[in-house]
C-alpha cells in the first residue's frame, strides 16, 4: 500500500514536468521572430515595380580642359565656365522579371566671361593677351541600357507583410551617346567666333548595387565605364558614378537626393574636352 502510494505521488511530481517540458520542446520547433542581424531570416520573393519614372534636377560643375578646331586645351577656370549652374534630366525603367531596360537622359552648360592671359589661336580665331572672350558649352547625354539581377535577397516580411530589407545586384551593359558642343568669342576688339560640336556613342557595361530597409529608406549605387577607341579622329571614354538616397513615404512615390560624378575624354576634328561633370542631384521617383 505504502508503495502504491509513492508511485502514485512521484507521478504526480512528474507529470507536470513531462508536460512542461514537452511544452518547451514544441515551442522551441515553433517558428521565432525574424531578425536579420542575429542571423534568424528566412528569403522571400524580390518584388519589383514594373514601371519607374524618375525626373530630377542635377546641380553640377564642369571641370577640366576644353579646346576648339585643334587649339590648345584650356582650362575650364580660365574661361570661367567652372562655376555650378543647374541641370537635370530623366530616367525611365521597365521591369521584366530579372531585366530591366532603361532610357536615361541630362543636360547640363555653362557660360562666362573672361579676360584672355597668354596669345592663343581658336581655329582661326586668334587672341591676344587681354582681349575679352565669352565661352559657352553644352552637354546634353543619352543612354539606353539593359540591366540583368544576378544576385537579390530579401527577408521574410513581418506581421503587416513588410521586409525588414532587401538588397539586389545589377550587370548593366549598353550605348551612351553625347551631343557636345563649344564655342568661344572674342567680345572685345574687331570679335570673331570660333566653335565646335560633336555627337558621340559609345558602349557602357557597369554595375548597380540597392539596398532597401522596411520599404522605406533606400541606398543606391552605381557605376559604369564607356570606351570607344579612335575611329574617323573620334574617340571617347567616360566613368559615371553615381550615390543615392531614396524616402518613400508611399509604395509609389519616393523622394530621392545623391551625387553623381561624370568623368570623360571626347575629341573630334571641330572640338575636345578632357574633364568631368559633377554635383549633387534632387528629385522623385514613380513607381507604378
Amino acid at each position: 500500500m505504502r508503495r502504491l502510494a509513492a508511485i502514485c505521488a512521484l507521478s504526480a511530481l512528474v507529470g507536470p514536468a513531462c508536460a512542461q517540458s514537452g511544452e518547451l520542446a514544441q515551442d522551441a520547433n515553433e517558428p521565432r521572430g525574424l531578425g536579420f542581424f542575429s542571423g534568424d531570416y528566412e528569403r522571400a520573393q524580390f518584388v519589383q515595380p514594373r514601371f519607374e519614372a524618375e525626373p530630377f534636377i542635377w546641380y553640377v560643375a564642369p571641370g577640366g580642359d576644353v579646346g576648339v578646331q585643334g587649339s590648345p586645351l584650356l582650362l575650364t577656370a580660365d574661361l570661367n565656365i567652372d562655376d555650378p549652374n543647374i541641370g537635370g534630366g530623366a530616367e525611365i525603367h521597365l521591369h521584366q522579371g530579372k531585366w530591366r531596360f532603361s532610357l536615361l537622359g541630362s543636360v547640363a552648360g555653362q557660360q562666362g566671361g573672361s579676360v584672355a592671359q597668354n596669345a592663343v589661336n581658336f581655329g582661326a580665331l586668334a587672341v591676344a593677351p587681354g582681349d575679352s572672350l565669352h565661352t559657352e558649352f553644352d552637354m546634353t547625354t543619352f543612354g539606353l541600357r539593359v540591366g540583368y539581377r544576378f544576385w537579390e535577397f530579401a527577408v521574410d516580411p513581418d506581421e503587416s507583410g513588410t521586409p525588414m530589407i532587401r538588397s539586389s545586384l545589377e550587370a548593366v551593359a549598353g550605348l551612351r551617346a553625347y551631343d557636345y558642343s563649344l564655342s568661344v568669342e572674342r567680345v572685345s576688339g574687331a570679335g570673331g567666333r570660333a566653335e565646335g560640336d560633336m555627337f558621340q556613342i559609345e558602349p557602357i557595361v557597369g554595375m548597380k548595387w540597392s539596398i532597401e530597409f522596411d520599404e522605406q529608406f533606400a541606398i543606391d549605387l552605381a557605376t559604369n565605364l564607356g570606351y570607344i577607341p579612335e575611329i574617323s579622329n573620334q574617340s571617347s571614354s567616360s566613368l559615371d558614378i553615381t550615390a543615392g538616397f531614396r524616402y518613400m513615404p508611399t509604395p509609389s512615390v519616393a523622394a530621392q537626393i545623391g551625387y553623381r560624378l561624370l568623368v570623360y575624354d571626347l575629341a573630334s576634328d571641330d572640338v575636345e574636352t578632357e574633364g568631368a561633370l559633377a554635383g549633387l542631384y534632387g528629385g522623385v521617383t514613380l513607381s507604378f
